[in-house]
């Protein structure tokens, strides 16, 4: 991962962190980091999770309303790869393609639990969901994408939180794979448009206010 990389993905969650009001009186915001896997869907896998894995990675930056709905920005570098040979309808079955992608996100969650690593005294799981846009770089273009995606969050307080995610990335172009199928009448599961995935861990920190705690927060 380049230099010009880091700066991007650093950039973009601190551009996102002081936009935000610093509310006083509460401890609203969390900053953390996202490692996992990236994979991708499209004419030469449809269906199939994992598909040719690679190591993703990235910063998080969450902007929490309350225990229940945050608003999150996010920023990550992840790489992709497939082969023709993994499809049963690609005539040219020697077509592979690897890329890496740049990417900034803005996302919406929703806790269907509520949840707070400042005030829980014990360790609580919640389940959660989350959806918005994002813009990617790939290569020397850029692509507009939709993620959305879920997961499963534990805080053992302290103000630590893990989770665990799986995102998916819905584009509009054939950018990733380079290849646009014939049109022979099939509908593929998923369209011709690429999709790409990530599936890891996030660990985030909320960072102290320096100020009362507000109890009506906690």
């Amino acid at each position: 991962m380049s230099k010009n990389s880091c700066r991007v993905l650093l950039l973009v969650c601190g551009l996102f962190c002081y936009s935000l009001p610093n509310v006083q009186g509460q401890d609203r915001r969390d900053f953390g980091i996202q490692a996992g896997v990236s994979y991708y869907y499209g004419d030469f896998n449809e269906i199939m999770p994992l598909y040719s894995p690679s190591f993703a990675m990235g910063v998080v930056f969450r902007y929490n309303i309350n225990h229940s709905y945050s608003i999150r920005a996010s920023g990550i570098y992840a790489a992709v790869s497939g082969n023709s040979s993994s499809s049963d309808i690609i005539p040219d079955p020697n077509i592979s393609f690897s890329k890496t992608i740049i990417g900034a996100e803005a996302l919406g969650e929703f806790n269907f639990l509520r949840i707070n690593p400042v005030s829980e005294r014990k360790g609580k799981l919640s389940p959660y969901v989350n959806a918005g846009f994002g813009i990617a770089q790939l290569g020397s273009t850029f692509m507009i994408h939709i993620p959305f995606g879920g997961g499963l969050k534990y805080t053992p307080g302290q103000r630590h939180t893990f989770a665990l995610e799986w995102r998916l990335h819905k584009t509009f172009n054939d950018l990733i794979d380079d290849y646009r199928s014939p049109n022979d009448g099939r509908k593929p599961f998923l369209h011709n448009n690429d999709w790409f995935s990530f599936m890891g861990l996030i660990y985030t920190y909320r960072i102290p206010n320096n100020s009362y705690i507000c109890p009506a927060y906690r």
